[in-house]
């Protein structure tokens, strides 16, 4: 006895449903008309599909309000979509191990009982199944590198901490160095940690043009400017630490040195890193335009 599962495809952003929906179709292969009494389902993360090393993700619950058809006589095919209600740490789990696509495994069992015609009774069989993928179990799933992409996008997804210490609004005069800035994510997203990098690099070096109007204004210039109702000392380590942060950006692409090779995690960091010196820099600039 099996029930055979075929995936279709994974979504988010539903009205009224707060998870992340798995549709399946349920295909019953067997000479028998069957109903489902019970069912467990487990969702892992699969973080190195070849050594298989999974975590363990959270529960699938069946998309309710209402009885689903797939419990109930099953003789050919049923539509069957699982819920993960998930947390954005849940999401943020993923994107700290993920390189590319996403691989999901699903695990668990359900109660079957099955009534089979012949002679002159039906007989009746209970027992315990495994959910099956093409006749495999467990049910391992890779959601591509542009689809999970969308679904972030859908989640309107960034970085947990973005979300518990969100940066402030910039102020407009910042507009272009912002786009820079979520073009990066765009990068980090589809694992393109270099032009990540390189946008974050773009978000700093317009402000000076886009602040001032002028091509000629030196980073130096540009702090002092940002910064000229601080103490000259605090100007001079905001500057320090400004440069050694832009040259890491720059880290892959050095005239006269050996590039480096760089990655995610490298890529995470200065996203944070830009999101935290931008939005100090567009609060002093707000100062600066209310108290001139």
């Amino acid at each position: 006895m099996s029930l055979q599962f075929t995936f279709h495809k994974l979504q988010v952003g539903i009205p009224r449903l707060p998870g992340m929906l798995f549709s399946f179709t349920i295909r019953n292969p067997n000479p028998c008309i069957s109903c489902i009494w019970s069912y467990h389902f487990e969702l892992y993360q699969a973080i190195d599909p070849g050594a298989a090393e999974i975590r363990f993700l959270g529960p699938l619950v069946a998309n309710l309000p209402f009885l689903p058809d797939w419990l109930n006589d099953l003789q050919q095919e049923r539509p069957c979509e699982l819920v993960w209600n998930y947390e954005r740490k849940d999401i943020q789990r993923i994107e700290d191990v993920r390189r590319d696509d996403v691989h999901f495994e699903i695990k668990g069992n359900l109660l079957v009982a099955s009534d089979y015609e012949g002679g002159n009774a039906v007989r009746r069989e209970v027992a315990w199944v495994s959910p099956q993928l093409n006749y495999a179990y467990p049910i391992r799933l890779k959601i591509p590198q542009s689809d999970w992409v969308t679904l972030l996008d859908e989640m309107k997804f960034t970085h947990i901490l973005l979300h518990e210490f969100p940066a402030p609004t910039y102020h407009p005069a910042f507009a272009r160095s912002a786009a820079h800035w979520r073009d990066a994510w765009e990068h980090h997203r589809k694992n393109e940690p270099d032009a990540a990098l390189t946008e974050c690099f773009k978000a700093f070096e317009c402000l000076g043009f886009d602040l001032s109007g002028s091509t000629a204004v030196t980073r130096r210039q540009l702090i002092q400017s940002l910064l000229a109702q601080e103490a000259v000392s605090k100007q001079e380590k905001f500057l320090a630490m400004l440069e050694k942060v832009q040259d890491f950006m720059h880290l892959s692409r050095h005239a006269g040195n050996q590039p480096a090779k760089v990655n995610r995690d490298d890529s995470e960091m200065m996203l944070l890193c830009a999101a935290s010196l931008l939005g100090y820099l567009s609060k002093h600039h707000s100062r600066v335009a209310l108290n001139p």
